[in-house]
Order: C-alpha cells, then sequence, then structure tokens
C-alpha cells in the first residue's frame, strides 16, 4: 500500500428479515471509520434490496463491488449475486461512467495529481471496454495498452512510487487533458455500437434470488429461536 493511503472497504449485506417487516426497517447505507495500525479504514455496506435496485439501474459501482476479485468471502451466495450481476450489464451503465467520467475531470482541476488523472482514465476506459464487450474490466494497466494508451504507464509509476498526491508537471498534465474530449467521444460511440441489451434482462431473476435469501434468512432465525 502506498505511503498515506488510506484503506476502503466496500459491501453488500442482507438485512434481517424481520427487521425489513418491522416499524424501523434497517438503514440502506452502513458506514464506519476506524484507525487499525496508524490506517484508515472506510467500511460501507449497502443493504441487499437496495444495491441491487442501483445495479439494474446501471450503476457501476454496484457492478464494480459485486465482480471486484477482491472478496473477503467467497460464499456460495456471493458466487450466485456474481453470476447475476454479469447477467444484468446492459446499455444504462453508460450513465454512470459517463457521469463518473465528468465528475473525475472536474476533481482532477481541482486537484491536478497523477492520482485523480488516472481516474479519469480508468472510469472511462472502463466503460468503454464493458459497452463493447459486455465484460467488467476496472484495471487501468489492462485497460490502457488495450486501447492504445501506453504512456498511461508513466502515470501508474508516479502513484506506485508514492507520488500519486503531487501535481503534475504543467506538459504532463496538459498533454493527458487533451485526451478528455477523446474518452468522451468513445463512450458515447460504445453506447451507441453496443450490442448489450438497453436494460437488464434478468431484473425477475434477480428479485427472485432477493426473495429467497430474505425467506431463508427468515426461517434459519426461526429454528434458531426455537
Amino acid at each position: 500500500m502506498p505511503p498515506h493511503s488510506d484503506l476502503d472497504l466496500k459491501g453488500i449485506h442482507l438485512a434481517p428479515t424481520r427487521e425489513l417487516l418491522g416499524l424501523r426497517p434497517d438503514v440502506a447505507v452502513h458506514d464506519l471509520t476506524a484507525f487499525h495500525r496508524g490506517v484508515e479504514c472506510d467500511l460501507t455496506t449497502n443493504e441487499a434490496g437496495s444495491a441491487l435496485a442501483l445495479l439494474l439501474n446501471g450503476n457501476g459501482n454496484m457492478l464494480e463491488r459485486i465482480l471486484s476479485p477482491f472478496q473477503l468471502t467467497l460464499t456460495d451466495e456471493v458466487l450466485e449475486l456474481q453470476g447475476l450481476a454479469r447477467r444484468s450489464v446492459s446499455r444504462l451503465f453508460v450513465r454512470h461512467y459517463a457521469g463518473f467520467f465528468r465528475g473525475c475531470q472536474r476533481e482532477h482541476v481541482r486537484e491536478a495529481t497523477a492520482k485523480t488523472m488516472l481516474y479519469s482514465y480508468r472510469v472511462a476506459l472502463t466503460g468503454v471496454h464493458l459497452l463493447r464487450s459486455g465484460v467488467l474490466e476496472p484495471n487501468l494497466t489492462v485497460l490502457a495498452p488495450l486501447f492504445g494508451y501506453h504512456d498511461v504507464a508513466e502515470l501508474v509509476a508516479l502513484k506506485q512510487a508514492g507520488t500519486e498526491h503531487g501535481p503534475l508537471a504543467d506538459d504532463l498534465d496538459q498533454h493527458h487533458r487533451r485526451r478528455w474530449p477523446e474518452l468522451e467521444q468513445a463512450l458515447v460511440d460504445a453506447e451507441a455500437e453496443s450490442n448489450l441489451p438497453a436494460e437488464a434482462p434478468n431484473a425477475a431473476e434477480i428479485e427472485g434470488w432477493l426473495i429467497s435469501a430474505r425467506l431463508s434468512a427468515l426461517t434459519s432465525s426461526d429454528r434458531s429461536n426455537e
């Protein structure tokens, strides 16, 4: 982990079914910040119902969270959920990645660091690749050479050297900023040429999985109280 980096943990939790049926249902999002051995650790989990609704609406954060190769636990339920997520990919995801890309540009204008520029590349190219192939690939070291942006490796080297938060040299900064219109157009073209469905084709399957999971949790709870 580079110096001064924090640790972000993202997850999805299933609220106890009885709490959902009661007067005070579980909140949709839980946030916790703690320090471990001097490292700031941020945990965010979304309740499964809200997380899956976001997924069906084309939320890339939920797609990346579910399909991340870095899972703290890999249960049968997680594997089932990953299969559902892969089958849910649609053209709706362009809204997330295009909006996120514009946000990354604004953040880079404020900070102009290697980290913020890398985010802009990562978000745009992840979206383009997803719309073209239907496959999630969020690793910029894979995406950048795939799309011909070999000099992004210089930014990656700066990040790995621990200088990700320092300002970019002006000529280097302007070189990469000039690609923003190209990347934005690539997202537009990828959506226009995409063979993906207009919306998630498996919404009923996802809802059925959620209902089954809630009923199973309720049955298990009843057995433990006997």
